[in-house]
């Protein structure tokens, strides 16, 4: 009620570009929040299809086993995995 009022309010300068810039603010934080979440989609994404790290084979602990997945998955045929961590990359 007291928006309504606060628009129609004709002795007020620029009530309605208020209004924008609140509703500009209100936009701006969601597409913040919006790109935070994506984000760490992207890099979950990112650490579950990298290659694996230099010298991976020389790991004795559970690491070892992770690592080898990531060599099988890099060698996939006509390096898709690379293509789609392209895809994945954020410009």
């Amino acid at each position: 009620m007291q928006f309504e009022k606060f628009l129609a309010d004709k002795k007020r300068l620029d009530s309605k570009g208020l209004c924008v810039e609140v509703y500009e603010k209100i936009l701006n934080d969601r597409r913040r929040i919006e790109r935070d979440i994506l984000n760490q989609e992207r890099r979950k994404e990112i650490e579950k299809n990298r290659p694996p790290e230099p010298k991976w084979y020389m790991l004795y602990d559970r690491e070892f086993s992770k690592e080898l997945y990531r060599n099988r998955v890099a060698l996939r045929p006509h390096n898709s995995n690379q293509a789609y961590l392209e895809t994945l990359r954020d410009t």
